[in-house]
Protein backbone atom coordinates (compact mmCIF):
# COMPACT_ATOMS: atom_id res chain seq x y z
CA UNK A 1 0.00 0.00 0.00
CA UNK A 2 0.76 3.49 -0.73
CA UNK A 3 2.15 4.83 2.70
CA UNK A 4 -0.32 7.44 4.56
CA UNK A 5 1.30 10.32 4.69
CA UNK A 6 2.08 12.52 8.35
CA UNK A 7 -0.59 15.27 6.64
CA UNK A 8 -3.17 13.11 6.72
CA UNK A 9 -2.95 11.52 9.80
CA UNK A 10 -2.22 14.56 11.20
CA UNK A 11 -6.42 14.76 12.15
CA UNK A 12 -5.73 11.56 14.92
CA UNK A 13 -3.59 14.08 16.91
CA UNK A 14 -6.00 16.45 17.64
CA UNK A 15 -7.49 13.76 19.78
CA UNK A 16 -6.90 13.69 23.53
CA UNK A 17 -4.14 10.80 24.54
CA UNK A 18 -5.65 8.27 26.79
CA UNK A 19 -5.66 9.52 30.33
CA UNK A 20 -3.32 8.11 32.75
CA UNK A 21 -6.05 6.27 34.83
CA UNK A 22 -7.30 4.65 31.70
CA UNK A 23 -4.14 3.01 30.44
CA UNK A 24 -3.53 1.87 34.24
CA UNK A 25 -6.77 -0.03 33.82
CA UNK A 26 -6.26 -1.48 30.20
CA UNK A 27 -3.21 -3.09 31.80
CA UNK A 28 -5.00 -4.13 35.01
CA UNK A 29 -7.48 -5.88 32.39
CA UNK A 30 -4.56 -7.14 30.50
CA UNK A 31 -3.40 -9.12 33.71
CA UNK A 32 -5.59 -11.97 34.78
CA UNK A 33 -4.11 -12.08 38.61
CA UNK A 34 -5.62 -7.98 39.07
CA UNK A 35 -8.66 -8.22 41.61
CA UNK A 36 -12.29 -6.97 40.64
CA UNK A 37 -11.90 -4.08 43.04
CA UNK A 38 -8.44 -2.76 41.99
CA UNK A 39 -9.85 -2.76 38.28
CA UNK A 40 -12.88 -0.90 39.49
CA UNK A 41 -11.28 1.56 41.67
CA UNK A 42 -9.18 2.32 38.68
CA UNK A 43 -12.01 3.29 36.45
CA UNK A 44 -13.67 5.31 39.33
CA UNK A 45 -11.00 7.77 39.19
CA UNK A 46 -13.20 9.20 36.46
CA UNK A 47 -16.96 9.28 37.24
CA UNK A 48 -17.94 10.45 33.88
CA UNK A 49 -15.96 7.47 32.43
CA UNK A 50 -17.67 5.63 35.18
CA UNK A 51 -21.09 6.56 34.25
CA UNK A 52 -20.83 5.49 30.57
CA UNK A 53 -19.30 1.93 31.52
CA UNK A 54 -21.68 1.27 33.77
CA UNK A 55 -24.43 1.98 31.14
CA UNK A 56 -23.06 0.53 28.65
CA UNK A 57 -22.23 -2.66 30.89
CA UNK A 58 -26.46 -3.06 31.91
CA UNK A 59 -27.29 -2.11 28.01
CA UNK A 60 -28.93 -4.80 25.84
CA UNK A 61 -25.31 -5.19 24.12
CA UNK A 62 -23.80 -7.31 27.24
CA UNK A 63 -27.24 -9.35 27.75
CA UNK A 64 -26.85 -9.18 31.66
CA UNK A 65 -30.04 -10.96 33.27
CA UNK A 66 -29.94 -8.46 36.28
CA UNK A 67 -28.66 -5.26 36.38
CA UNK A 68 -25.50 -4.21 38.06
CA UNK A 69 -25.08 -1.44 39.74
CA UNK A 70 -21.42 -0.95 41.02
CA UNK A 71 -18.41 -0.84 38.35
CA UNK A 72 -17.04 -3.77 40.65
CA UNK A 73 -20.10 -5.63 39.97
CA UNK A 74 -19.66 -5.07 36.53
CA UNK A 75 -16.00 -6.67 36.52
CA UNK A 76 -17.09 -9.10 37.97
CA UNK A 77 -19.88 -10.80 36.07
CA UNK A 78 -19.69 -9.11 32.67
CA UNK A 79 -15.90 -10.39 33.08
CA UNK A 80 -12.17 -8.69 32.05
CA UNK A 81 -12.62 -9.37 28.14
CA UNK A 82 -15.96 -7.62 28.06
CA UNK A 83 -15.15 -5.06 30.28
CA UNK A 84 -12.05 -3.85 28.47
CA UNK A 85 -13.99 -3.61 25.12
CA UNK A 86 -16.77 -1.90 27.20
CA UNK A 87 -14.09 0.30 28.37
CA UNK A 88 -12.61 1.25 24.69
CA UNK A 89 -16.27 1.99 23.72
CA UNK A 90 -17.19 4.72 26.52
CA UNK A 91 -13.37 6.36 25.58
CA UNK A 92 -14.03 6.17 21.46
CA UNK A 93 -17.26 7.91 21.80
CA UNK A 94 -15.36 11.23 22.16
CA UNK A 95 -13.27 10.45 19.41
CA UNK A 96 -16.13 10.47 17.12
CA UNK A 97 -17.38 13.82 18.04
CA UNK A 98 -16.00 15.34 14.35
CA UNK A 99 -18.14 12.78 12.35
CA UNK A 100 -17.16 12.11 9.05
CA UNK A 101 -19.42 15.02 7.07
CA UNK A 102 -17.75 14.12 3.96
CA UNK A 103 -18.95 10.67 3.43
CA UNK A 104 -22.13 12.42 4.63
CA UNK A 105 -22.03 10.95 8.37
CA UNK A 106 -22.64 13.08 11.65
CA UNK A 107 -21.54 11.90 14.89
CA UNK A 108 -24.73 10.62 15.70
CA UNK A 109 -25.10 8.27 12.16
CA UNK A 110 -21.03 7.04 12.77
CA UNK A 111 -21.59 6.44 15.97
CA UNK A 112 -24.91 4.23 15.81
CA UNK A 113 -22.93 2.76 12.45
CA UNK A 114 -19.77 2.00 14.76
CA UNK A 115 -21.69 0.36 17.62
CA UNK A 116 -23.73 -1.83 15.28
CA UNK A 117 -20.88 -3.26 13.07
CA UNK A 118 -19.19 -4.09 16.67
CA UNK A 119 -21.74 -5.52 18.17
CA UNK A 120 -22.42 -7.76 14.43
CA UNK A 121 -18.90 -8.53 14.44
CA UNK A 122 -18.43 -9.81 17.75
CA UNK A 123 -21.57 -12.23 17.17
CA UNK A 124 -19.95 -13.32 14.04
CA UNK A 125 -16.93 -14.42 15.93
CA UNK A 126 -17.64 -15.67 18.74
CA UNK A 127 -19.52 -18.07 16.47
CA UNK A 128 -16.31 -19.13 14.70
CA UNK A 129 -14.30 -19.01 17.76
CA UNK A 130 -12.53 -16.22 16.68
CA UNK A 131 -12.19 -13.59 19.88
CA UNK A 132 -15.93 -11.76 20.56
CA UNK A 133 -14.35 -9.26 22.52
CA UNK A 134 -11.13 -8.55 19.77
CA UNK A 135 -13.99 -8.37 16.75
CA UNK A 136 -15.87 -6.05 19.33
CA UNK A 137 -12.91 -3.36 19.46
CA UNK A 138 -12.07 -3.84 15.88
CA UNK A 139 -15.65 -3.23 14.62
CA UNK A 140 -15.99 -0.05 16.82
CA UNK A 141 -12.88 1.04 15.27
CA UNK A 142 -12.94 0.20 11.55
CA UNK A 143 -14.02 2.85 10.36
CA UNK A 144 -12.07 5.68 12.16
CA UNK A 145 -9.96 6.55 9.05
CA UNK A 146 -13.27 8.81 7.64
CA UNK A 147 -12.21 10.98 10.02
CA UNK A 148 -8.98 11.80 8.76
CA UNK A 149 -10.17 11.28 4.82
CA UNK A 150 -13.03 13.24 5.14
CA UNK A 151 -11.95 16.26 4.05
CA UNK A 152 -10.00 15.15 1.12
CA UNK A 153 -13.03 13.21 0.07
CA UNK A 154 -15.57 16.12 -0.48
CA UNK A 155 -12.60 17.95 -2.11
CA UNK A 156 -12.35 14.67 -4.34
CA UNK A 157 -15.89 13.43 -4.35
CA UNK A 158 -17.22 13.62 -7.92
CA UNK A 159 -13.38 11.82 -8.77
CA UNK A 160 -14.47 8.66 -6.65
CA UNK A 161 -17.67 8.79 -7.50
CA UNK A 162 -17.10 8.31 -11.29
CA UNK A 163 -14.25 5.79 -10.66
CA UNK A 164 -17.31 4.21 -9.03
CA UNK A 165 -19.59 4.50 -11.47
CA UNK A 166 -16.83 2.84 -13.94
CA UNK A 167 -16.91 -0.31 -11.80
CA UNK A 168 -15.12 0.04 -8.96
CA UNK A 169 -15.74 -0.74 -5.62
CA UNK A 170 -15.87 2.56 -2.92
CA UNK A 171 -12.68 1.47 -1.47
CA UNK A 172 -11.10 0.92 -4.76
CA UNK A 173 -12.11 4.04 -6.12
CA UNK A 174 -10.64 5.98 -3.19
CA UNK A 175 -7.11 4.38 -3.18
CA UNK A 176 -7.40 5.50 -7.29
CA UNK A 177 -8.10 8.83 -6.77
CA UNK A 178 -6.34 9.63 -3.58
CA UNK A 179 -3.81 7.07 -3.38
CA UNK A 180 -4.97 5.51 0.12
CA UNK A 181 -8.25 4.19 1.37
CA UNK A 182 -9.99 4.96 4.93
CA UNK A 183 -9.52 1.70 5.91
CA UNK A 184 -5.60 1.75 5.26
CA UNK A 185 -5.79 5.48 7.07
CA UNK A 186 -7.69 4.07 10.45
CA UNK A 187 -5.16 0.80 10.43
CA UNK A 188 -2.12 3.28 10.33
CA UNK A 189 -3.77 5.57 12.82
CA UNK A 190 -4.48 1.91 14.88
CA UNK A 191 -0.96 1.19 14.75
CA UNK A 192 -0.09 4.75 16.27
CA UNK A 193 -2.07 3.16 18.75
CA UNK A 194 -0.11 0.00 19.48
CA UNK A 195 -3.37 -1.85 19.07
CA UNK A 196 -2.54 -5.31 18.53
CA UNK A 197 -1.72 -6.28 14.99
CA UNK A 198 -4.92 -8.65 14.96
CA UNK A 199 -7.29 -5.83 15.52
CA UNK A 200 -5.07 -3.21 12.96
CA UNK A 201 -5.41 -5.98 10.06
CA UNK A 202 -8.98 -6.54 10.43
CA UNK A 203 -9.40 -2.21 10.24
CA UNK A 204 -7.09 -2.49 7.25
CA UNK A 205 -8.53 -5.45 5.16
CA UNK A 206 -11.98 -5.03 6.42
CA UNK A 207 -13.06 -4.00 2.73
CA UNK A 208 -10.92 -6.74 1.11
CA UNK A 209 -10.77 -9.83 3.80
CA UNK A 210 -10.20 -12.26 0.90
CA UNK A 211 -6.81 -11.29 0.59
CA UNK A 212 -5.86 -12.96 4.06
CA UNK A 213 -6.14 -16.17 5.06
CA UNK A 214 -9.34 -16.71 6.56
CA UNK A 215 -11.70 -17.32 8.96
CA UNK A 216 -10.50 -13.77 10.25
CA UNK A 217 -11.66 -10.72 12.60
CA UNK A 218 -11.62 -9.16 8.99
CA UNK A 219 -14.02 -11.57 7.64
CA UNK A 220 -16.26 -10.58 10.93
CA UNK A 221 -16.05 -7.42 10.33
CA UNK A 222 -16.47 -7.15 6.51
CA UNK A 223 -19.64 -8.92 6.81
CA UNK A 224 -21.19 -6.88 10.07
CA UNK A 225 -20.22 -3.96 8.22
CA UNK A 226 -22.36 -5.30 5.33
CA UNK A 227 -25.03 -6.32 7.74
CA UNK A 228 -25.41 -3.26 9.63
CA UNK A 229 -25.74 -1.03 6.47
CA UNK A 230 -28.56 -3.24 5.87
CA UNK A 231 -30.02 -2.94 9.02
CA UNK A 232 -29.96 0.96 8.51
CA UNK A 233 -27.41 1.86 10.42
CA UNK A 234 -24.80 4.34 9.28
CA UNK A 235 -25.77 4.81 5.47
CA UNK A 236 -23.24 7.57 4.30
CA UNK A 237 -22.51 8.34 0.95
CA UNK A 238 -20.30 5.42 0.64
CA UNK A 239 -22.06 2.68 2.48
CA UNK A 240 -24.22 0.79 -0.63
CA UNK A 241 -20.53 0.94 -2.84
CA UNK A 242 -19.08 -1.52 -1.06
CA UNK A 243 -19.19 -5.34 -2.46
CA UNK A 244 -20.12 -8.22 -0.06
CA UNK A 245 -17.35 -11.23 0.26
CA UNK A 246 -18.90 -14.15 -0.93
CA UNK A 247 -16.10 -16.07 0.48
CA UNK A 248 -15.97 -14.41 3.41
CA UNK A 249 -20.04 -15.35 4.28
CA UNK A 250 -18.35 -19.09 3.17
CA UNK A 251 -15.22 -18.77 5.76
CA UNK A 252 -17.99 -17.79 8.68
CA UNK A 253 -19.97 -20.40 7.51
CA UNK A 254 -23.09 -18.52 6.56
CA UNK A 255 -24.84 -19.77 3.71
CA UNK A 256 -27.62 -17.20 1.89
CA UNK A 257 -30.48 -18.99 3.36
CA UNK A 258 -29.49 -18.24 6.49
CA UNK A 259 -28.53 -14.94 6.14
CA UNK A 260 -32.74 -13.46 6.27
CA UNK A 261 -33.33 -15.67 9.54
CA UNK A 262 -29.69 -13.96 10.66
CA UNK A 263 -30.74 -10.32 10.11
CA UNK A 264 -33.92 -10.82 12.01
CA UNK A 265 -31.82 -11.95 14.98
CA UNK A 266 -29.33 -9.46 14.78
CA UNK A 267 -31.99 -6.85 14.26
CA UNK A 268 -33.21 -7.42 17.75
CA UNK A 269 -29.93 -7.61 19.02
CA UNK A 270 -29.10 -4.07 17.30
CA UNK A 271 -32.11 -2.61 19.56
CA UNK A 272 -30.52 -0.78 21.82
CA UNK A 273 -28.33 0.98 19.45
CA UNK A 274 -29.97 3.70 18.93
CA UNK A 275 -30.51 4.06 22.71
CA UNK A 276 -26.65 4.20 23.71
CA UNK A 277 -26.40 7.12 20.37
CA UNK A 278 -25.60 9.65 23.32
CA UNK A 279 -23.34 8.96 26.18
CA UNK A 280 -23.02 12.03 27.12
CA UNK A 281 -25.49 11.49 29.82
CA UNK A 282 -25.76 8.02 31.75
Amino acid sequence: MSRVPDRVLMAFDLLEPLPAHVLEAMRLLDDLTSSAEAVAETIGRDPVLAARVLRLANSALYMRARRVATLREAVVLVGFGAVRSILVTAVAYDAFAPGAPGYGLDRVKMWQHALAVASVARHLARARDLGGEGAFVAGLLHDIGKMALSHSLQEEYQAVLQAVQEGLDFAEAERRVLGWDHAQVGAEAARRWNLPEALVQAIEYHHRPDELPGPSLADAVHVADVFAVMLGFGVGTDQLMHRCSQAALQRLGLSEEEIPLLLVVLADLLGEVTALSDLEYA
